[in-house]
Protein backbone atom coordinates (compact mmCIF):
# COMPACT_ATOMS: atom_id res chain seq x y z
CA UNK A 1 0.00 0.00 0.00
CA UNK A 2 1.42 3.41 -0.91
CA UNK A 3 2.17 5.91 1.82
CA UNK A 4 -0.52 8.57 1.88
CA UNK A 5 -0.01 12.26 2.34
CA UNK A 6 -2.09 14.50 4.59
CA UNK A 7 -4.65 15.22 1.86
CA UNK A 8 -8.14 14.06 2.76
CA UNK A 9 -10.50 12.39 0.28
CA UNK A 10 -13.55 14.27 1.47
CA UNK A 11 -15.52 15.79 -0.22
CA UNK A 12 -14.19 13.98 -3.32
CA UNK A 13 -16.05 10.76 -4.06
CA UNK A 14 -14.85 10.18 -7.63
CA UNK A 15 -13.60 6.64 -6.95
CA UNK A 16 -17.02 5.74 -5.50
CA UNK A 17 -19.14 7.32 -8.24
CA UNK A 18 -19.02 4.36 -10.63
CA UNK A 19 -15.88 5.18 -12.60
CA UNK A 20 -13.91 2.41 -10.88
CA UNK A 21 -15.09 -1.09 -10.02
CA UNK A 22 -15.56 -1.67 -6.27
CA UNK A 23 -16.46 -5.17 -5.14
CA UNK A 24 -17.22 -5.53 -1.45
CA UNK A 25 -20.42 -6.72 0.28
CA UNK A 26 -20.79 -3.34 2.04
CA UNK A 27 -19.48 -1.02 -0.67
CA UNK A 28 -20.05 -1.74 -4.36
CA UNK A 29 -19.67 0.47 -7.41
CA UNK A 30 -19.70 -0.45 -11.07
CA UNK A 31 -19.48 1.53 -14.27
CA UNK A 32 -22.31 4.05 -14.14
CA UNK A 33 -23.56 2.82 -10.76
CA UNK A 34 -22.16 4.62 -7.71
CA UNK A 35 -21.76 3.07 -4.28
CA UNK A 36 -24.92 3.43 -2.19
CA UNK A 37 -22.85 5.21 0.48
CA UNK A 38 -21.68 7.92 -1.93
CA UNK A 39 -23.33 11.23 -1.04
CA UNK A 40 -22.76 14.80 -2.28
CA UNK A 41 -20.69 15.68 0.80
CA UNK A 42 -18.65 12.48 0.76
CA UNK A 43 -18.84 8.88 1.91
CA UNK A 44 -21.59 8.30 4.48
CA UNK A 45 -19.58 5.46 6.10
CA UNK A 46 -16.13 7.03 5.71
CA UNK A 47 -15.01 6.43 9.32
CA UNK A 48 -15.87 2.71 9.14
CA UNK A 49 -15.62 1.99 5.40
CA UNK A 50 -14.19 -1.42 4.41
CA UNK A 51 -10.42 -1.81 4.52
CA UNK A 52 -10.18 -3.24 1.01
CA UNK A 53 -10.63 -1.50 -1.32
CA UNK A 54 -12.04 1.64 0.32
CA UNK A 55 -9.27 2.36 2.82
CA UNK A 56 -6.41 0.72 0.93
CA UNK A 57 -6.98 2.43 -2.44
CA UNK A 58 -5.24 5.78 -2.82
CA UNK A 59 -5.34 7.71 -6.04
CA UNK A 60 -2.11 9.40 -7.08
CA UNK A 61 -3.37 12.72 -5.70
CA UNK A 62 -3.28 11.26 -2.15
CA UNK A 63 0.06 9.47 -2.36
CA UNK A 64 3.08 10.80 -0.51
CA UNK A 65 5.37 12.74 -2.81
CA UNK A 66 2.59 13.22 -5.34
CA UNK A 67 3.40 15.59 -8.18
CA UNK A 68 -0.31 16.31 -8.60
CA UNK A 69 -1.28 19.81 -7.41
CA UNK A 70 -4.51 20.50 -5.53
CA UNK A 71 -6.51 21.20 -8.71
CA UNK A 72 -5.75 17.65 -9.86
CA UNK A 73 -7.92 16.18 -7.09
CA UNK A 74 -10.28 13.87 -9.02
CA UNK A 75 -13.48 15.80 -8.39
CA UNK A 76 -11.80 19.03 -9.52
CA UNK A 77 -9.80 17.71 -12.49
CA UNK A 78 -12.28 15.30 -14.02
CA UNK A 79 -9.88 12.35 -13.73
CA UNK A 80 -8.88 9.68 -11.25
CA UNK A 81 -5.11 9.36 -11.67
CA UNK A 82 -3.31 6.20 -10.57
CA UNK A 83 0.42 5.58 -10.73
CA UNK A 84 0.70 2.20 -9.01
CA UNK A 85 -2.00 0.08 -10.62
CA UNK A 86 -0.49 -0.93 -13.96
CA UNK A 87 2.99 -1.63 -15.33
CA UNK A 88 4.40 -1.92 -18.82
CA UNK A 89 7.85 -3.36 -19.39
CA UNK A 90 8.56 -3.23 -15.66
CA UNK A 91 7.73 0.48 -15.28
CA UNK A 92 4.70 2.07 -13.64
CA UNK A 93 2.19 3.57 -16.06
CA UNK A 94 0.18 6.72 -15.36
CA UNK A 95 -3.44 5.63 -15.72
CA UNK A 96 -6.16 8.26 -15.73
CA UNK A 97 -9.86 7.39 -15.77
CA UNK A 98 -12.15 10.23 -16.80
CA UNK A 99 -14.94 11.02 -14.33
CA UNK A 100 -17.28 11.80 -17.20
CA UNK A 101 -17.54 10.84 -20.83
CA UNK A 102 -14.60 13.10 -21.75
CA UNK A 103 -11.60 14.16 -19.76
CA UNK A 104 -11.24 17.94 -19.72
CA UNK A 105 -8.62 19.02 -22.29
CA UNK A 106 -6.67 20.96 -19.68
CA UNK A 107 -6.36 17.86 -17.48
CA UNK A 108 -5.33 15.67 -20.43
CA UNK A 109 -2.63 18.11 -21.52
CA UNK A 110 -1.33 18.43 -17.96
CA UNK A 111 -1.09 14.63 -17.70
CA UNK A 112 0.71 14.43 -21.08
CA UNK A 113 3.27 16.87 -19.73
CA UNK A 114 3.62 14.90 -16.51
CA UNK A 115 4.23 11.71 -18.52
CA UNK A 116 6.90 13.50 -20.53
CA UNK A 117 8.61 15.03 -17.48
CA UNK A 118 8.63 11.74 -15.55
CA UNK A 119 9.50 9.55 -18.59
CA UNK A 120 6.39 7.44 -18.03
CA UNK A 121 3.75 6.10 -20.36
CA UNK A 122 0.19 7.45 -20.04
CA UNK A 123 -3.09 5.62 -20.61
CA UNK A 124 -6.31 7.65 -20.46
CA UNK A 125 -9.65 5.85 -20.36
CA UNK A 126 -12.95 7.54 -21.22
CA UNK A 127 -16.06 5.37 -21.01
CA UNK A 128 -18.74 5.72 -23.68
CA UNK A 129 -22.40 6.14 -22.90
CA UNK A 130 -25.47 5.50 -25.03
CA UNK A 131 -29.22 5.85 -24.37
CA UNK A 132 -29.14 2.84 -22.00
CA UNK A 133 -26.11 4.08 -20.06
CA UNK A 134 -22.51 2.95 -20.16
CA UNK A 135 -22.12 0.16 -22.68
CA UNK A 136 -18.61 -1.22 -22.03
CA UNK A 137 -17.07 0.73 -24.91
CA UNK A 138 -14.34 3.22 -24.25
CA UNK A 139 -11.93 5.66 -25.79
CA UNK A 140 -8.28 5.03 -25.02
CA UNK A 141 -5.72 7.79 -25.41
CA UNK A 142 -2.07 6.94 -24.88
CA UNK A 143 1.26 8.68 -24.69
CA UNK A 144 4.09 6.27 -25.42
CA UNK A 145 5.41 4.10 -28.23
CA UNK A 146 3.12 2.15 -30.57
CA UNK A 147 3.90 -1.07 -28.67
CA UNK A 148 2.56 0.53 -25.50
CA UNK A 149 -0.67 1.54 -27.25
CA UNK A 150 -1.12 -2.01 -28.55
CA UNK A 151 -0.45 -3.47 -25.09
CA UNK A 152 -3.00 -1.12 -23.49
CA UNK A 153 -5.62 -1.99 -26.11
CA UNK A 154 -5.10 -5.68 -25.36
CA UNK A 155 -5.10 -5.10 -21.58
CA UNK A 156 -8.37 -3.17 -21.51
CA UNK A 157 -10.01 -5.56 -23.99
CA UNK A 158 -9.03 -8.42 -21.65
CA UNK A 159 -10.77 -6.50 -18.84
CA UNK A 160 -14.03 -6.75 -20.81
CA UNK A 161 -14.12 -3.37 -22.53
CA UNK A 162 -14.87 -3.36 -26.23
CA UNK A 163 -14.97 -1.10 -29.24
CA UNK A 164 -11.90 0.88 -28.34
CA UNK A 165 -11.13 4.03 -30.19
CA UNK A 166 -7.46 4.80 -29.77
CA UNK A 167 -5.70 8.11 -30.18
CA UNK A 168 -1.98 8.35 -29.83
CA UNK A 169 -0.74 11.94 -29.69
CA UNK A 170 2.75 12.34 -31.10
CA UNK A 171 3.53 15.72 -29.57
CA UNK A 172 3.57 16.48 -25.86
CA UNK A 173 3.06 20.08 -24.82
CA UNK A 174 4.82 21.90 -22.03
CA UNK A 175 3.47 21.52 -18.50
CA UNK A 176 0.60 23.93 -18.01
CA UNK A 177 -0.65 25.33 -14.73
CA UNK A 178 -3.92 23.84 -13.62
Amino acid sequence: MPTINTRNCQPCTACCEGWLDIKHPIAQAHLGKPCVHCEPKGCSIYSYRPLNPCQSFHCAWRQEGSLLPTPMRPDLSGAIVMTDQLQWQGEDVIVAVATGERMPARTFHWLCSLAHLTSRQLAVVEFKKDAQGFNGEFNLRTVGPDEFTEAMQAYFSDQGFVGTHVTHPRRVIDLVAI
